[in-house]
């Protein structure tokens, strides 16, 4: 890529250890190609979709591919496989820092676990200001124990500073002050009223997101409707890791266990979420475990859906029940079916908390979000 030879903006790197097209990715993906005060330079630890994307946004990308030790690692390790994960953690931080010095860094930022252990040691053994972005609340069961002891190890000894999605993300760190909150940036599309009770979920196929509780939860509410007209529920997202695989099969088994494979409709991965979102009548966030901010949440709320979230984390901070949405207890899949079967036989209220979501998601426009991130980021260079 051809870079100005006289911008003067600071150059800020921008690390994740994934080039897949999930949550902190796309974070990724949508600011750094907005950013006028701040040049970004993403650094990326494997070739993959998210290198791509950022490129044809024009956005400065390098790639410090990973070793296998490292990429691959579970934190379940033991003996041979842990030295190899130590030794190619070693060398990932000295080709790090070896780029990020070649580039002149101001500073670096930190977006996925295994960045912000060898992106922050990189960041202090070139001495700029280090900043942890965290995207996701740490010590849920979805990630190993020995990882999130590690990982709240990390946090509180090499950032100079933190950033939390979401103030629930933002309070799992414990005890680490100050952390900055900044929220994911929406895009508000034109409205487009749709006559539909169709059910969408969108994200990744993983048991963190639940799609097997929004399946129990469709089949219960909607066991008596048949033909043309009855409700379909629809599922936008592939499994992306290789863990996830199994589960994903198991869904399928799932829905033709329920009775209801013939209305449920497994999409794959959707590039166009905007569109999958406007069409439906009723978008659902059915993770069982507290996610760190719910992009999908605030993107269905921007298109003016009912929105349908798991009372905890971070849709529990952007929803009001009752008022722009409706929140449910996580994993619940009876109450996720009662508040279904509310929405379908009521749609005068979807139509009421639509277009009050709508209004709400305005706070998370793009332009605001970035000048939030820039000058958090810049504030860590002085």
């Amino acid at each position: 890529m051809d870079r100005p030879v006289n911008d003067s903006r600071p150059v800020v790197a921008f690390l994740t250890h994934s080039a897949q097209l999930s949550g902190a990715e796309l974070f990724l993906l949508r600011v750094t190609a907005a950013m006028r005060r701040i040049r970004p330079l993403v650094v990326l630890g494997e070739h993959g979709p998210l290198e791509h994307a950022l490129v044809e946004r024009g956005v400065d990308v390098e790639v410090v591919e990973l070793p296998t030790t490292v990429r691959s690692h579970t934190g379940q390790s033991r003996g041979g496989a842990t030295i190899g994960k130590s030794l190619g953690v070693v060398a990932t931080v000295r080709r790090t820092a070896r780029v990020l010095r070649a580039r002149r860094v101001a500073a670096v930022t930190t977006h996925s676990a295994k960045a912000h252990l060898y992106g922050g040691l990189a960041g202090r053994l070139i001495r700029v200001p280090v900043v942890a972005h965290l995207h996701g609340v740490l010590g849920t069961a979805d990630v190993h124990r020995a990882n999130t002891v590690l990982l709240r190890t990390v946090l509180r000894t090499l950032p100079s500073a933190v950033i939390a999605n979401s103030r629930c993300t933002a309070r799992s760190l414990g005890g680490r002050a100050p952390v900055t909150v900044v929220g994911c940036p929406v895009s508000i599309p034109p409205h487009t009223p749709v006559a539909s009770s169709d059910v969408v979920v969108v994200g990744r196929l993983s048991a963190f997101k639940g799609q097997d509780v929004a399946i129990r939860a469709f089949a219960r509410a909607t066991a008596r409707a048949a033909g043309p007209t009855a409700p379909r529920l629809r599922i936008a997202g592939a499994a992306l890791f290789p863990r996830d695989a199994a589960y994903a099969d198991g869904l399928r088994a799932l829905a033709d266990q329920l009775g209801v494979a013939d209305r449920v409709d497994f999409l794959g991965h959707v590039t166009d979420v905007s569109t999958e979102l406007a069409n439906a009548g009723i978008a659902v966030h059915a993770s069982p475990l507290p996610e760190g901010f719910g992009q999908v949440v605030v993107e269905a709320m921007a298109a003016g859906r009912p929105v349908i979230a798991s009372a905890a984390g971070g849709p529990a901070e952007l929803i009001e029940d009752g008022v722009d949405g409706l929140l449910v207890p996580p994993g619940d899949d009876v109450a996720l079916a009662a508040a279904i079967g509310r929405l379908v036989d009521d749609t005068a209220l979807g139509d009421r908390l639509g277009a009050a979501a709508r209004v709400s998601a305005r706070r998370f426009g793009l332009d605001g979000i970035v000048g939030e991130l820039e000058e958090a980021l810049l504030r860590a260079c002085r």
